[in-house]
């Protein structure tokens, strides 16, 4: 199934924007973010360590893990695992959890690397598409239609929504438990951006009961800008933990050793806090809003994911004046007039590329249709 398989579109772009940079060429990202380097936080005195770790990470990490990302859950039969990034919990998950050639319904817009992942794992994507008509809600009655008529053994969705920024509401999260345990499927919850939350309240109320079919992810290169770390974690009922760690181990043995003991100390020592991007959120709402772009104000995570009226020809207007950006259809074949707005960089990056958007988009703002 290899040749199913197809390079990250999000790494893609972002490669391309770093290769531009080192040249010197002036060039901005539309659709991915630009993350700090963390690298002066490391303290000079820190032991990298060489030795493996245990498969399910270490303890003080894991710990972390519980307290940092997990924290609003309650799910005490389920176990913390340290793992070589969110992508490999994901895959483990998957093809430890599944029969191969199953299928797995995917939640829409979503994260393409979904896709891949589940190709990579001799699984069959299928998709619940969700209306930007309705706020990408997730209905209770189109979500079992789409479990029964796919016979999906899984169901895969992000929380907040990579790209929508949507935080799914306490029914939704609800609908998502009991459809799944209704259809003998696995549910995988994605929360990669935990720690990056605007409607905090509705934020800790989108948990479910300790289900043993729940599964949930989260990295710390998104909550903790720590990319090149390639670390994740996941919650395992304690029942499916084993063959969890045993692919994981099969892949990777355990997370890299000194990537552990360097997050540990910069999140300990308080030197990777997530950004406030306030007002960076502020600053790209307010600019869809002028510009009569229909759009889901953003929840968690720093994406926007408006409706662009011509969406290609914008984009090549963009590309001229060296803005580069994903099409709409990467995050689902249903979104083509939509495109993925980051706003997780600095202020004054924000502020460079709403000029330039500014001068694409052309002609009066239209009247706000944010809602």
């Amino acid at each position: 199934m290899n040749h199913l398989l197809r390079g990250s579109p999000t790494l893609a772009l972002a490669g391309a924007i770093a290769s531009a940079r080192l040249t010197g060429e002036t060039v901005y990202s539309l659709s991915t973010p630009t993350f700090p380097d963390r690298a002066g936080a490391i303290p000079a005195d820190i032991r990298f360590g060489t030795t493996l770790t245990a498969g399910s990470g270490l303890a003080a990490l894991r710990d972390l893990a519980r307290t940092g990302l997990f924290e609003k859950w309650n799910l005490p039969e389920h176990e913390c695992v340290i793992v070589g990034g969110a992508k490999s919990s994901i895959f483990c998950i998957m093809r430890t959890m599944l029969p191969a050639g199953g299928r797995v319904l995917v939640v829409s817009p979503h994260w393409p690397s979904y896709e891949d992942l589940i190709r990579l794992a001799h699984l069959q994507p299928v998709f619940h598409e969700t209306r930007a008509a309705d706020g990408f809600e997730i209905d209770r009655l189109r979500l079992r239609e789409s479990l029964q008529k796919s016979g999906a053994g899984a169901v895969i969705c992000s929380n907040p929504g990579n790209p929508t920024g949507r935080v799914l509401g306490k029914r939704e999260v609800d609908t998502l438990c009991r459809e799944s345990a209704d259809a003998g499927a696995i549910l995988l919850l994605d929360e990669s951006f935990s720690n990056i939350v605007f409607d905090v309240p509705k934020w800790h109320d989108s948990v479910c009961s300790a289900e043993g079919h729940v599964f949930v992810v989260s990295s710390f290169s998104k909550n903790y800008h720590l990319q090149g770390l390639r670390l994740g974690a996941c919650l395992v009922h304690r029942d499916r933990t084993a063959p969890v760690i045993a692919a994981h181990e099969t892949l990777l043995s355990a997370a890299p050793t000194p990537s552990q003991n360097i997050a540990l100390r910069i999140i300990n020592a308080h030197e990777a806090i997530p950004e406030d991007y306030s007002e960076q959120r502020r600053l790209m709402l307010d600019f869809a809003a002028a510009r009569g772009w229909p759009h889901v104000a953003t929840e968690g995570g720093f994406y926007l994911f408006p409706h662009v009226e011509n969406t290609e020809s914008f984009r090549r207007k963009l590309e001229v004046r060296r803005v580069l950006s994903l099409p709409g259809e990467t995050f689902g074949r249903g979104y083509r007039d939509h495109l993925r707005v980051c706003f997780g960089k600095p202020v004054s990056e924000i502020r460079a590329l709403l000029g330039i958007l500014g001068e694409v988009a052309g002609g009066p703002p239209g009247s706000p249709h944010g809602h």
